[in-house]
């Protein structure tokens, strides 16, 4: 797999798979026997991690719970705290789930894999012909391509609130349930049911995630624009940030950002780039 060399790389997936994918996403480190990385991910939706080339096992601590070692290829639930990997190296290939995508994909309810890591043979049988076709190929966006819109119609139609609903979350500009809902044309409590089961979480708490999230990509991006973004973000003053920053974080942003390693911070600009937002 030649691109690899490069430590971070990102894809738009196809027309046909955008309203269920972010991108694609390859992570590489080449390190000298027994040095170890250690770096962060944020927390985010569901995805899908593939080690490619007999990369050493890797493992990924996400709150209480530690995953060691990841599958080598795995379904990474959706989270609401940030995931710790530790690795010795290796590349790790994979797709960022929409929930729609999930849903229409794979279907069930994606609550029972929150900030959990599960073998993807478990979820689907193709699971090791996609790991051998990645191996195979230097593209791995186009594998992907391949391999999920073989699945895009094996179901029937997933509900087309989820992607409004993501929608809704990603533009940021509307943070009562009870017009989400109406916007939805359902009620606060079968919100909440739907949440659940296709986002992973309660209508409220992906608020925050969201809002928080938007507000440290830009803090991350440019540090000296705090103060701005936390006024459009709508947050009242920084220990109402930094609650969220322990809850979502389980530290302070300051103790983050020391903590981070090389991979999440170049992640956040070339996914920027690639795929117009850092997060």
């Amino acid at each position: 797999m030649s691109e690899a060399i490069l430590p971070v790389q990102y894809w738009r997936p196809s027309a046909a798979l955008a309203p269920y994918v972010t991108g694609y996403h390859s992570y590489h480190a080449a390190l000298p026997p027994g040095m170890v990385l250690q770096d962060v991910f944020l927390p985010g939706w569901a995805s899908i991690r593939i080690s490619l080339h007999e990369s050493p096992p890797w493992s990924l601590r996400m709150g209480a719970r530690t995953f060691n070692p990841v599958p080598s290829a795995a379904l990474v639930g959706p989270t609401n705290c940030a995931g710790h990997l530790s690795t010795h190296g290796g590349t790790i290939v994979g797709v960022s789930l929409k929930p729609l995508g999930w849903a229409q994909i794979f279907g069930g309810d994606v609550s029972k894999h929150a900030n959990r890591v599960t073998p993807l043979a478990q979820i689907d049988a193709g699971a090791n012909q996609l790991r051998e076709l990645l191996q195979e190929s230097d593209r791995p966006n186009e594998v992907f391509d391949r391999w999920l819109e073989a699945r895009l119609h094996r179901r029937a139609s997933a509900d087309p609130r989820i992607g409004k609903l993501f929608d809704v979350l990603e533009e940021g500009r509307e943070s009562r349930i009870d017009v989400i809902a109406e916007m939805l044309d359902t009620s606060p409590r079968s919100l909440a049911t739907m949440t659940r089961y296709n986002f992973g979480f309660t209508p409220k708490l992906l608020l925050r995630r969201t809002r928080f999230l938007r507000a440290l990509s830009a803090m991350l991006i440019d540090p000296s624009s705090s103060s701005a973004v936390l006024q459009a973000t709508g947050y009242y003053d920084r220990s109402h940030f930094l609650r969220d920053s322990h809850l979502f974080l389980g530290s302070s942003v300051r103790d983050f950002m020391r903590r981070r390693g090389p991979l999440n911070q170049i992640a956040l600009r070339v996914r920027e780039k690639v795929l117009g937002s850092p997060v």
